[in-house]
């Protein structure tokens, strides 16, 4: 009898295995999808790494590859080619490309930076106080940087004539050895990214000068999670799955920065963890809370402001057709109020 229950325990045993066998084999693989991110790996894109490493993607049936860029333009660049499915990319150049390549338009589906943060950098020596300042400067920016392809906008609304300025271009990643070498008298970026990179290098904060793109009136937003056009159209659901789980992982990284640095840290064993936790508590604390996202939660806009903001760059950038708010973002992909909700 104890052998015979034994085999029989053996053999119950063993269906069971299968049967387990059997329903991790029936689960669906996961679906790929691939981020560009907004520049190199650093605090700035942190809480997509957390998000990553807490089993937010997972949970939506998704495994993320990310990969750096060389800023907001090769960013909206790679989805729109269809390279990427979602991107994380200055909302203002994304309206820059829809416009001109209306075939390949993608969406800003979640907003983060509530103030821009592009800005004009230079040491106080150099005297560049005002916009008018600027003229008869050298000037170093990277080509494909959001901050460089909105500097003809910030031209026009400061009265500045574009060929006033003289250009030096070269990698993002080299810019602030440009302006440390004399090789320039300021350049163009994200203030936090250049912020850090002089002080870093032993620049006193009170010797950095900055000139933002915000105090000239340009009330535009920022950075945002974009989507692909064939994602948006296509797969829906992806996308909200995307959304949803970085949305996690910001919320997350709001509330402990640290922790996204550390899971950056995992990804990235070269960061300095000092450094980029600095870098994102400061875009924290200048981009994405304001007055506007504390009221309303992160992720959304409000109509009125993208679509004057729409309007201006248009008419700067010269862009064909007519574009309003509606053709750069969407709401549709919105998670819950309380995952928008800022800690």
């Amino acid at each position: 009898m104890a052998r015979s229950f034994h085999l029989k325990s053996f053999l119950t045993l063993g269906a069971l295995a299968l049967g387990v066998l059997g329903q991790a084999s029936a689960q669906p693989a996961l679906t790929e999808v691939k981020l560009s991110l907004n520049a190199p790996f650093d605090g700035s894109n942190a809480a997509f790494f957390l998000a990553a490493e807490k089993g937010y993607y997972a949970a939506e049936g998704l495994t993320v590859n990310m990969d750096p860029s060389g800023g907001s333009g090769e960013a909206v660049t790679r989805i729109g080619g269809g390279a990427y499915d979602f991107g994380f990319a200055d909302a203002n150049v994304l309206l820059d490309f829809n416009a001109r390549n209306p075939a390949s338009a993608g969406k800003a589906v979640y907003m983060l930076y509530y103030r821009s943060p592009l800005a004009i950098a230079s040491f106080t020596k150099a005297g560049i106080n005002k916009p008018a300042d600027l003229a008869g400067k050298k000037i170093g920016g990277a080509l494909s940087d959001g901050a460089y392809k909105l500097f003809p906008v910030y031209a026009n609304v400061t009265g500045i004539k574009p060929d006033a300025v003289k250009w030096e271009y070269g990698d993002l990643r080299l810019r602030e050895a440009m302006l440390l070498k004399g090789d320039v008298d300021g350049i163009l970026g994200f203030d936090s990214t250049m912020y850090f990179g002089l002080t870093k290098q032993g620049i006193k904060p009170a010797d950095i000068k900055f000139l933002y793109y915000a105090d000239a009136g340009m009330d535009i937003y920022g950075n945002a999670i974009v989507a692909s056009k064939k994602m948006v159209e296509t797969k829906p659901g992806v996308v909200k799955g995307f959304v949803a789980a970085s949305a996690k992982g910001w919320r997350d990284a709001i509330a402990n920065p640290a922790a996204a640095i550390a899971a950056l840290k995992k990804v990235n064993p070269l960061t300095n963890e000092q450094l980029e936790l600095e870098k994102l508590q400061w875009l924290i604390k200048n981009q994405i809370v304001t007055a506007e996202s504390k009221a309303d939660g992160i992720g959304g806009v409000r109509k009125e402001r993208l679509d004057k903001s729409v309007e201006v760059l248009s008419k700067a950038f010269e862009l064909p057709g007519k574009s309003v708010g509606a053709d750069i973002f969407s709401n549709a992909f919105l998670p819950a109020a309380d995952v928008r909700k800022l800690p």
